[in-house]
């Protein structure tokens, strides 16, 4: 798996790391990562962009887009976690990859122990 930082000029920084990426992708099952050849972190502000989520998988380029720039560690953490979940099949989306409250419900549920091991583990 490739990881990109587009290059950024200005504030803010990119929420996440290499390495941070690295610790959740061998957290979850892999079925949740199969999909995934890239990992981009765009330099684009997620309240600039034309996304309703700042972690959107491409399965025509089989590329993860983070849009982390002005997130905390622990938001963008979770919203990884809720993308490979639905990659994974745990929840539905709708139109233009829409997910709806019950759906994220369901998710939040399942990545829960995940984001938990995330944030509590030692570096």
């Amino acid at each position: 798996m490739k990881i990109i930082f587009a290059k950024l000029n200005n504030d803010p920084p990119h929420s996440l790391s290499k390495k941070d990426i690295k610790r959740i992708f061998t957290l979850v099952p892999k079925k949740w990562t199969s999909l995934v050849d890239q990992v981009i972190f765009s330099a684009e502000i997620f309240q600039n962009s034309r996304f309703d989520r700042p972690v959107i998988h491409s399965s025509y380029s089989s590329r993860l887009n983070i849009l982390s720039r002005g997130f905390s560690k622990e938001d963008i953490v979770k919203e990884v976690f809720r993308e490979l979940g639905v990659n994974g099949g745990i929840a539905k989306t709708g139109y233009a990859k829409h997910l709806p409250k019950s759906e994220l419900d369901k998710l939040d549920l399942v990545i829960a122990p995940y984001l938990d091991s995330f944030l509590n583990e030692k570096t």
